[in-house]
């Protein structure tokens, strides 16, 4: 019969905490049950692991045992509810540990760890401009979105191998969202969504990068024409 799951709408003093944590001297991240889960940066932890909510990943570690499932988060501030977790948007990969207690029926408790190990991935847009601009040298570029402002300067090819002359420059670290790049001085501006899907906007952390092609005019900074679409599969 499998364990009849809780979510743990209470705190335990910080002294339990600490007991499931170290319940035994010689333990470690060895003897831990480890999880895994991508997301882009700016989304939220998720509660679930391939589609599995974490209480039921914790009664599977204890072998679908007849009993009640309590779990905890313990962050760095002390132990929280697993619903707190999911207010938490890593900017980096983290790992979250997280205790659970498996109360029998015949009232033998049992405890596990599971570190949640959450890997977060940024986009990238890539800018690649063409056209007599390139003769200038040098292109500046402008990112708007989620928040941010960013410019970008392209530069030529370093390692044309024997295309057509052009510019190149990247924008690195970016949460998912809808972003506009513009050539700065020209009025025309491409809207790109990064890393969401547009049959329901959904974020796919797959959906990561781009390539953004500009024909830029012979003054600098003058765009002649560009297409941009963010957010396709790479």
């Amino acid at each position: 019969m499998q364990a009849n799951i809780k979510r743990f709408i209470r705190l335990l003093p910080l002294a339990a905490c600490a007991a499931l944590l170290y319940i035994s001297p010689k333990s470690s991240a060895m003897d831990a049950v480890w999880l895994e889960e991508t997301l882009f940066l700016g989304e939220a932890v998720p509660l679930r692991v391939n589609g599995i909510p974490l209480e039921e990943q914790a009664a599977r570690a204890f072998g679908d045992e007849p009993g009640e499932i309590e779990c905890w988060w313990i962050s760095p501030e002390g132990q929280r509810n697993l619903e707190e977790l999911a207010g938490e948007r890593p900017r980096q990969d983290t790992d979250y540990h997280i205790s659970a207690v498996l109360h029998r029926e015949d009232g033998r408790d049992a405890w596990l760890e599971l570190i949640y190990r959450v890997r977060v991935k940024s986009g990238t847009i890539r800018v690649r401009a063409e056209g007599p601009c390139v003769e200038t040298g040098t292109v500046l570029l402008e990112l708007q979105g989620r928040g941010l402002s960013m410019y970008a300067e392209a530069r030529p090819d370093p390692d044309p191998q024997g295309g057509p002359p052009c510019l190149l420059a990247e924008f690195t670290g970016l949460p998912f969202g809808t972003y506009t790049v513009t050539a700065v001085g020209q009025e025309e501006q491409e809207v790109c969504r990064l890393g969401l899907c547009e049959e329901n906007d959904t974020v796919d952390p797959s959906r990561s990068g781009e390539t953004l092609r500009f024909t830029l005019g012979g003054s600098p900074n003058i765009a002649a024409g560009g297409s941009f679409r963010l957010g396709a599969d790479v």
